[in-house]
């Protein structure tokens, strides 16, 4: 490709649900239509979501590919057919799409393939995908593109690849979408906001057990979780048992976080592993001050005492976090306003320029 010559890049995942590598990968395709290049999004299954709709609005052309639960060789052969077709100068996957999307590639005789681990490579995907895709990066080809430069190390640990094979992009996020705060006072009830699926790595249980803590010293404070998942049911039955019922709002899926970030007084995400987490990226473009804890990319986006609380992954951990931020108003000024400073190497107009880098160096 010549400097300036336009590429055709499919993008390919296997459904669009309301997550961090979905939210990424609709951030992307936009940012590169937007930069002038022609976007597939490919979703391996049928399934319409608040962000298929926002890719639309967008101009984004998707096709659903209807793949059906478990292992389902036609979506392969449904691949190739549509790369034939379609002649793409990149395919580009995201999660497990890789162990159908790249060997396809490679059949369709694309050149340019890359993707991208989402998370730390031990826990990306299953041993079945973690084979093909070293058989990919080893054999054919294939790109990894890391999250972090913490991310990177595990891919090196895990598939045996030099530091220069492996490029590491940023996510990014539409900036100008944040809702950015005016002030820093507490108002009525101060609020801790949590975005992200109830599952293991995401360690609900330790935030809800420090909330409970600081509720059980402050009257005015409020806990609201926003996502789904199979720990849901769990994690109400422990806000149950703890008494606090009143003070923690289970809000489900919420296609627009913004209005609640904006409101919120403190965000909070204690993960236990990360890649590079979008709600992150959302909370730090509002100006909230964070609490997090200092696994996977997250010291890669965001400093202790510089622009948020890094935190152990534990109880005592999150609650001193938790009531340093309530108790000081200058310092979650200082931590917001910082992080809204940081937020800006986070843009998807960053993160698409630098994509469009790897995919024009890459050998055809």
């Amino acid at each position: 490709l010549m400097e300036n010559e336009r590429m055709k890049i499919i993008q390919v995942i296997p459904v669009f649900r309301l997550a961090g590598a979905e939210i990424m990968c609709e951030n992307l395709c936009v940012a590169l239509k937007n930069a002038g290049e022609t976007v597939i999004a490919v979703s391996l299954y049928s399934e319409q979501t608040a962000i298929t709709e926002r890719l639309v609005k967008n101009g984004v052309r998707i096709v659903f590919l209807e793949k059906k639960p478990g292992f389902d060789p036609a979506i392969f052969v449904k691949l190739v057919k549509l790369f034939r077709e379609e002649r793409p100068d990149v395919v580009h996957t995201h999660i497990y799409a890789s162990k159908y999307a790249l060997p396809a590639a490679v059949l369709a005789g694309v050149k340019r393939r890359v993707h991208t681990v989402h998370n730390m490579a031990q826990k990306e995907q299953g041993s079945t995908g973690r084979k093909i895709n070293s058989f990919m990066y080893k054999h054919c080809s294939v790109t990894p593109v890391a999250l972090s430069n913490e991310v990177r190390r595990s891919i090196q640990q895990v598939y045996g690849l030099p530091e220069k094979q492996i490029p590491a992009i940023y996510n990014g996020i539409d900036l100008s979408k944040c809702s950015p705060k005016e002030t820093y006072d507490i108002k009525d009830c101060y609020t801790f906001l949590h975005v992200g699926r109830f599952m293991e790595v995401k360690n609900h249980e330790t935030l809800i057990r420090a909330f409970a803590k600081i509720a059980a010293a402050h009257e005015n404070v409020k806990l609201q979780l926003i996502g789904e998942g199979e720990l849901r049911p769990q994690m109400e039955e422990l806000v149950k048992s703890l008494k606090i019922k009143s003070k923690v709002d289970f809000l489900g899926l919420q296609a627009n976080v913004y209005p609640f970030l904006h409101d919120a007084d403190t965000f909070c995400l204690p993960s236990k592993y990360e890649g590079i987490p979008m709600t992150l990226i959302e909370a730090m473009g509002t100006g909230l001050p964070i609490i997090s804890c200092a696994v996977g990319g997250i010291p890669d986006m965001l400093t202790d005492e510089q622009n948020a609380l890094l935190v152990p992954p534990d109880v005592e951990g999150v609650a001193h976090g938790m009531e340093q931020l309530y108790s000081d108003r200058v310092l979650r000024k200082r931590l917001g306003m910082a992080a809204k400073k940081r937020s800006e190497d986070f843009s998807s107009e960053t993160m698409a320029m630098k994509y469009i880098n790897v995919y024009k160096m890459l050998e055809c």
